[in-house]
């Protein structure tokens, strides 16, 4: 497996992988045109400059069938997210528009502006004036597109398959800093039709992904990446460089990550996206609350001893999170 740098919109490409693989076409979607924040979530207009959005699991695709971002949470609240925290810890059979699509067991996710957790699995949160914040994660997730079952135990079935254990990934900003990402996963993999393709290690690179070419009549390419790690502007749109592709900015201030995010590509269009967390906050309206701002953990400090660190480094080594204001 390969490490390379994603455009945020999934037109990377193969990074010296030598493994082909037929993928049957699944499904009769297309790629719809969408816009330019589809991939950051619901973006609103607010007078205070800070919002967030998180689910455990996004899947578009299967024939038109699914366009689903389940377990989300919100703030501002929207219409299909309303709350600013969802989750529990039953097992979950998973079957938006009756398709099913695997399962999941102690889901969460967190999406909090001008406050921040207690710590990571607290519910109680404190005043932080101009933060953002959005936290997602599960205990087991076993998603296939569609899922299949293995009627013997063991790896699923499924035409693509992605499964992860205590998986749990975080955004955050704070007025006078640049966004930041952490989280990790214990284990996971993903599959084709129950054959392992890659698996996923503890400890990820960050936009660690491999792009899987498809052979042969129906096929298509799949584009699997870990860690993916994408800054915004305060629009949600991914921020770009010199050529007008995108660039990652150690500056902006707001972002996302996908702990996981695989992409059935071509004409029949599948993706789903396994923990997500996203964050925007406008400097302009919430750097001035730098010196109002209480003393806050690091972010790594929040995230449990049990959870593996991601590092924060998008392919070469950048500076850590700078200071944008002055004193």
């Amino acid at each position: 497996m390969s490490a390379w740098h994603t455009t945020g919109l999934r037109a990377a490409t193969a990074a010296g992988l030598a493994l082909t693989v037929a993928v049957t076409a699944m499904g009769t979607a297309h790629a719809d045109e969408k816009e330019p924040s589809y991939d950051w979530g619901t973006v609103v207009e607010t007078k205070d400059g800070v919002q967030a959005n998180a689910w455990v699991i996004g899947v578009t695709g299967i024939g038109r069938l699914i366009n689903a971002r389940l377990f989300e949470s919100a703030s501002p609240g929207t219409p299909k997210a309303p709350r600013e925290m969802e989750g529990g810890n039953e097992l979950v059979n998973l079957a938006p528009g009756g398709v099913g699509l695997g399962k999941v067991s102690a889901l969460y996710s967190k999406a909090l502006t001008n406050k921040l957790p207690v710590n990571k699995s607290s519910k109680k949160t404190f005043p932080v004036p101009g933060a953002s914040y959005a936290n997602a994660g599960g205990g087991s997730v076993h998603i296939g597109l569609p899922y299949v079952e293995n009627p013997f135990g063991g790896t699923p079935l499924s035409g693509l398959g992605v499964s992860v254990d205590a998986i749990d990934v975080h955004a955050r900003s704070l007025p006078g800093r640049a966004v930041e990402f952490q989280g990790g996963a214990a284990s996971g993999e993903i599959t084709l039709f129950g054959t392992k393709l890659i698996e996923i290690p503890p400890i990820w690179a960050v936009n660690l992904g491999a792009t899987i070419p498809g052979t042969g009549n129906d096929a298509a390419p799949i584009i699997a990446q870990t860690n993916e790690q994408i800054t915004t502007d305060a629009k949600g749109v991914p921020t770009k460089g010199k050529n007008g592709s995108y660039a990652y900015d150690p500056r902006a201030t707001s972002g996302y990550v996908n702990a996981i995010h695989a992409s059935v590509l071509g004409p029949n269009v599948a993706d789903v996206t396994i923990g997500h967390a996203a964050v925007i906050r406008d400097a302009a309206k919430t750097d001035h609350l730098k010196g109002k701002m209480p003393k806050v953990p690091t972010l790594l400090d929040l995230v449990t001893a049990s959870s593996h660190k991601l590092p924060t480094d998008p392919g070469v080594k950048l500076p850590t999170v700078p200071d944008l204001t002055t004193n």
